[in-house]
């Protein structure tokens, strides 16, 4: 199941999400969070952390509201791969 998720044109598509999470000011893993929790109907997401600092900057996605904008690129960024 999960190796259509490896595909290089999955992993290409998801390397074009740095520029915009470099723009919004968020790690890669905060700007991730905060697309997966803007949804009304998720109550919590599952995230793993080997490291202290990465469960701080998981934390950090909690409070983050991406405007119209940041979604539409992620959307414009995603959808060769959907």
């Amino acid at each position: 199941m999960m190796g259509n998720l490896r595909a290089d044109k999955v992993l290409l598509a998801v390397d074009g999400l740095r520029p915009l999470a470099r723009r919004a000011g968020l790690s890669m893993a905060q700007l991730a969070l905060a697309w997966v929790l803007r949804e009304p109907n998720v109550a919590s997401a599952i995230i793993g952390a080997t490291r202290p600092e990465q469960v701080d900057d998981n934390a950090a996605a909690s409070g983050v509201t991406l405007d119209a904008d940041v979604l539409a690129a992620i959307d414009d960024v995603l959808a060769p791969v959907l």
